[in-house]
């Protein structure tokens, strides 16, 4: 059986359709009883459609209501997740990035839990920097020191390092935790952050000095290759994110031996990037507590670097250093245009005549 169709005024229609038969009959009785039955049921109607307008209105206010609360509860929520927002910003400075993130993305761990891993670890510090730092005024010093360290902080990023703690002047990175590429690729990946980081190092060196710092910074770099113990180190209240073990004494070692200006690593990171750098083979040392001999390399440059670094020491002042590996063809056609531009003003007798005038 089909099923009936509900119908609102069925009841009205019904009666309607009386209607018409009674009216043609016009039998006065029978047209009085109807007119009451009209009545009756147009009155219920009225009220039935009153009581349905006051339950519309009452859910009309209660979606109101509703509706604003929703829009107050929003607001909040957008408030606290600013705030949350704000302080996620400023504890990842606090935090490595990787570390950071992994957190915020509950896949990171934070019981005291250490394990062993084959890691490229850095270490970096500043020249007579106590003896710099007293000839400076404090606001200048740290006005230069916070530039240092932002530069170089880009360039570790950059590059995938996870950035341990600095130390007054000095830079603890490492490479193999909480992310790695394999131990050829973190240490290859180390040594090429230590190379850029020391031709920024004679970028800025010019830039300050002509801001009138007359001994700007260098640093001596020091990359060690081996096991080390990495994890969370400390109690339930405090950890630390770290790294311990003799190969990091190795690495702080081998940065203090370094020449300024230059990169010092072991026989164990070398081993991985023999291909892309010419090195000088230095004396071996001996490390209190560490039953080997340390075999070490200053670097000396990438290999074919005449083929990828461009120099110009003009004694008018003019200095110009590229890093050719780090522009692509584009960029280098780009530059070489600008460059030729400049290169025919330079020469331009009318604009000679007008700069003497």
């Amino acid at each position: 059986m089909a099923d009936e169709i509900f119908d609102l005024y069925d009841r009205e229609k019904i009666l309607i359709n009386e209607g018409s038969v009674i009216l043609q009959n016009a039998v006065p009785l029978e047209v009085h009883q109807f007119a009451e039955r009209l009545f009756d049921r147009f009155s219920k109607l009225v009220r039935e459609n009153e009581d349905l307008t006051r339950h519309s209105d009452r859910q009309e206010q209660r979606l109101f209501k509703l509706n604003r609360n929703l829009k107050t509860q929003t607001q909040e929520l957008e408030l606290q997740r600013n705030k949350l927002e704000g302080l996620s910003q400023q504890l990842a400075k606090y935090l490595p990035p990787q570390i950071h993130e992994a957190i915020f993305a509950g896949k990171y761990d934070t019981q005291i839990t250490t394990q062993r891993k084959k890691l490229t670890v850095f270490f970096s510090d500043i020249k007579d920097f106590t003896r710099t730092a007293e000839n400076l005024q404090p606001e200048a010093l740290t006005e230069y020191l916070n530039e240092y360290f932002s530069e170089m902080t880009q360039i570790a990023l950059s590059h995938g390092a996870t950035i341990d703690k600095y130390i007054g002047d000095a830079v603890m990175l490492f490479f193999g935790d909480p992310e790695s590429k394999g131990v050829r690729e973190d240490a290859r990946a180390c040594v090429e952050m230590a190379l850029q980081m020391q031709e920024q190092m004679r970028v800025l060196g010019r830039r300050w000095k002509e801001r009138g710092f007359d001994t700007p910074f260098v640093i001596r770099i020091g990359i060690n290759t081996g096991y080390c113990n990495v994890g969370n180190f400390g109690s339930e209240q405090r950890l630390s994110y770290t790294i311990i073990g003799g190969e990091v004494n190795v690495a702080q070692r081998l940065e203090a031996n370094a020449q300024p200006g230059g990169i010092l690593i072991s026989h164990e990171t070398y081993s991985q990037v023999e291909d892309l750098v010419d090195v000088e083979p230095q004396a071996a040392f001996q490390l209190k507590g560490i039953d080997r001999q340390v075999k070490s390399y200053a670097v000396k440059g990438r290999k074919n670097t005449k083929l990828q670094q461009l120099r110009l020491d003009h004694p008018s002042g003019v200095q110009i250093d590229l890093a050719l590996q780090n522009m692509n063809f584009l960029e280098r056609e780009t530059l070489a245009k600008e460059l030729n531009a400049l290169a025919a003003k330079l020469v331009d007798r009318s604009l000679l005549k007008e700069i003497n005038a």
